[in-house]
């Protein structure tokens, strides 16, 4: 006998055990009944059927401590690729199948697209795949109902959308569909597909919608932390954008030298979190020249000493307006030290080797290389491959060692080598 899942607000309740527990007491009383081979051999009967109750009870404490433990992965991350991916684990694991597929919701469009899968299918085969929300396909219906669906025999389901098996050489042989929900609206589709052993079973539907309850508010949460994140990006770099207006030669310096910092930071091998670190502090670098004279900012000539002592003021300057923002401290710290030096001569501090945070360094580089490689009035840019010597003979005394490593790899894979219009 298979267990039974129902939901409960919100939680999953076993009805088959509950009813085969109360079944086992009648049978108990039976037992005394009867003459002394009668009672061994219900016993017997008894003892049986108490130790398949307890397997499957056994496996269903299984099931609901999965179920915590992806409860508690799900909601430890804000990166929405990787909830996106735990969730798809998560459903192959919870329901012993072969693949997992997630649809999210395009609210312009009113379409599913394809976000995430994890299994024996690529995830480029099918990121083109878009399934109106109607009853054309499966995914689709289940997000115009909001109902889910579990079929067992898909070659005989005419809403099976074929696309999907015939782009990645996959044979679907059965499927169990769930509506993500969130606060009240419709985010996504969430799939198992190909059951390991047989087939799917009703229980595996109702785990699926208990999963499918965290993957939605796990989901939800990460993408409403990725669009503040995104605003608060674009507020930034409309900032530095605004500033670096103010002077017409070094137009696009920003945007370049957040590229370069970033490409760095991946082929030093950094965090994902330390790489998005860096590109903040990158586009805020130059953001203390609003304090900067324009007639010194504007200038189309060399600076005289008094005009470079006032222009050196931009770093305090940035940090000056941001410092009081304490979460950004690593951020503000790239941005203020990024003209200071290993052996001592840079500004405003004269910090030397690892009293210069990684960051700054990071920076340094990538804002020296594209201000080399920039025209002004009074000069013109340098070729890459002669800026990229200046950068490498440095090592050591104006730029750190380890960065510029990073470097090295970054101007040779990426696209720092390549061409590129100059400003």
């Amino acid at each position: 006998m298979e267990a039974k899942y129902q939901m409960k607000h919100g939680l999953l309740t076993n009805t088959g055990i509950e009813h085969e527990l109360i079944v086992f007491k009648d049978h108990l009383h039976d037992v005394i009944e009867g003459d002394q081979k009668t009672i061994v051999k219900k016993a017997k009967r008894l003892e049986k059927e108490l130790s398949g109750i307890i397997d499957r009870a056994e496996r269903y404490t299984e099931k609901l401590e999965l179920l915590m433990e992806f409860s508690s992965i799900l909601n430890s991350s804000l990166d929405t690729s990787r909830v996106r991916e735990l969730a798809m684990k998560s459903t192959c694991n919870l329901l012993d199948c072969e693949g997992a597929t997630l649809y999210l919701v395009d609210k312009e469009k009113q379409e599913l697209y394809f976000e995430t899968i994890v299994g024996s299918v690529s995830s480029d085969q099918l990121k083109e795949i878009r399934l109106k929300i109607d009853e054309g396909s499966i995914a689709g219906t289940v997000a115009l109902n909001r109902r889910p669906m579990l079929i067992n025999h898909i070659g005989q389901e005419k809403r099976h959308n074929k696309q999907v098996d015939k782009k990645s050489s996959f044979t679907t042989k059965n499927m169990v569909c769930v509506p993500l929900e969130a606060k009240g609206m419709l985010i996504g589709v969430l799939q198992a597909v190909n059951r390991f052993e047989g087939e799917f079973l009703e229980q595996d539907l109702r785990l699926l919608e208990t999963l499918g309850h965290q993957v939605a508010i796990a989901v939800d949460n990460a993408l409403l932390y990725q669009n503040v994140k995104n605003q608060f990006y674009e507020t930034v770099f409309a900032m530095a954008t605004a500033i670096e207006a103010k002077d017409r030669y070094t137009g696009g310096h920003t945007k370049r030298v957040a590229l370069f910092s970033e490409l760095i930071a991946k082929h030093m091998d950094l965090s994902k979190e330390e790489v998005e670190e860096v590109r903040l502090s990158a586009i805020l670098h130059d953001i203390g020249k609003i304090g900067i004279d324009d007639k010194v900012l504007k200038k189309e000539a060399p600076l005289d000493k008094e005009e470079w002592e006032h222009m050196k003021q931009h770093p305090d300057m940035g940090y000056k307006i941001l410092s009081h923002v304490k979460s950004m401290k690593k951020i503000t710290d790239g941005m203020r030290f990024h003209h200071e030096r290993p052996d001592g001569n840079g500004y405003p501090l004269g910090l030397k080797g690892n009293e210069i945070p990684l960051i700054a360094m990071i920076i340094s580089v990538a804002d020296t290389f594209d201000a080399m490689t920039s025209n002004r009035p009074y000069r013109k840019g340098l070729d890459y491959d002669v800026a990229y010597k200046e950068i490498v003979n440095n090592a050591g005394t104006q730029f750190d060692k380890k960065v510029v490593d990073g470097f090295i790899k970054a101007f040779k894979i990426e696209r720092m080598g390549k061409k590129r219009s100059k400003t």
